[in-house]
């Protein structure tokens, strides 16, 4: 018996030590293979993943690179002037519409929203600071149980209403669950204290004063826009209506990088409300959030960012590493790509370190 436990011991301790130098081996990406400036670097990278999409990277306000990638739709390439759906990315905006609100004291984060919504279950409880942190409790609308159907059109109070017989997933304040709906509850809320429709309030209070002349809620025609896809194929319709607040810009790489630079020069709010919103206010591992940001550390250093998807093929990824003024947005129109471990990718390139396996996925 004694022998039996010897030889599993040691079996044990061969395979850690057999794991160990795998990892050593494998686990990371020094990108030794990419030869060049950092630019042909990242294009080289891009192109042997096969993405397909369009990238911008920037620092201190100098964009760095920026390229298209594959099709955008039939007969039109990804180009970085080619308008995208950004889905989740514009809950940021939805946020920093909110502070806004915030610094001119028309709003406070800790607010009880049944100011707004007296009929919601528990709202006495709920405040905008929950609502801005994925921490209300409040079930996101998306989930399997409430079957919603996102091609057809929809009111924000009939969105809201969708799990407004549900039950609070824990006590407001108490953890963090990603919830759409109250992305949708706080562009409700700008419109009621702004008096503008919410589009209308993103449009002259962050597009106009950030430079970003090429977003919008909804395209003409003639205007090149990427077509989501599924493993090459045309992805289900879905109703832009759908988002609301949650997810309903569009907008293209370099609108996003003015957005970027806006944010950082502290045109849209104060520095101090910035900070404010890079503030880890919620978390469940491996999540953190702050206010309209996941607050993350990006192989080291700190940093903010989003992911942004839509079910008709959209995938993207932003972050922005706070002290090296380094930002990288990604966005695809196939949702097989992996927008968040290329995004770190491309951060790993610029910043010329090694990145480890698990770096991807933080």
């Amino acid at each position: 018996m004694k022998r039996f436990f010897k030889i599993m011991l040691i079996g044990l301790i061969s395979i850690i030590l057999i794991a160990g130098v795998l990892l050593l081996l494998l686990g990371r990406d020094s990108h030794n293979d990419l030869k060049g400036t950092i630019p042909e670097q990242l294009d080289q990278y891009l192109t042997k993943e096969q993405f397909q999409g369009v990238v911008l990277v920037q620092k201190d306000d100098e964009v760095v690179f920026k390229k298209g990638y594959g099709l955008a739709a039939p007969d039109l390439p990804n180009t970085p002037s080619t308008h995208y759906h950004i889905a989740s990315l514009s809950k940021t905006f939805t946020a920093i519409a909110i502070m806004q609100l915030v610094e001119k004291q028309l709003l406070s984060v800790d607010q009880p929203i049944d100011t707004f919504f007296p009929d919601y279950p528990e709202s006495n409880t709920i405040t905008v600071g929950h609502l801005l942190s994925h921490s209300s409790g409040i079930p996101d609308y998306l989930r399997p149980e409430f079957a919603f159907d996102y091609s057809k059109e929809w009111k924000p109070e009939d969105i809201v209403n969708v799990t407004q017989d549900a039950e609070l997933l824990f006590t407001p304040g108490d953890s963090f669950h990603y919830s759409n709906t109250g992305y949708v509850m706080l562009g409700m809320i700008i419109e009621k204290v702004s008096g503008l429709a919410y589009a209308d309030y993103i449009a002259e209070h962050i597009f106009r004063p950030s430079g970003m002349e090429n977003s919008t809620f909804s395209l003409q025609e003639g205007i090149p826009a990427a077509v989501g896809h599924v493993k090459g194929e045309a992805g289900p319709v879905m109703n832009s209506t759908a988002a609301f607040a949650a997810g309903d810009i569009i907008s293209t790489v370099e609108d996003l990088a003015l957005f970027d630079r806006a944010i950082r020069d502290h045109v849209l709010i104060s520095a101090e409300t910035d900070l404010l919103m890079g503030t880890t206010h919620a978390k469940k591992f491996p999540y953190r959030y702050g206010y309209g940001w996941y607050t993350q550390d990006v192989m080291g250093y700190d940093a903010v960012g989003h992911s942004g998807g839509y079910p008709s093929g959209f995938r993207h990824y932003v972050a922005r590493l706070l002290d090296e003024g380094i930002t990288v947005i990604v966005l695809s129109n196939e949702m097989t790509i992996n927008s968040k471990s290329i995004n770190r990718n491309l951060t790993s390139i610029m910043l010329e370190e090694t990145i480890w396996i698990w770096e991807e996925m933080l």
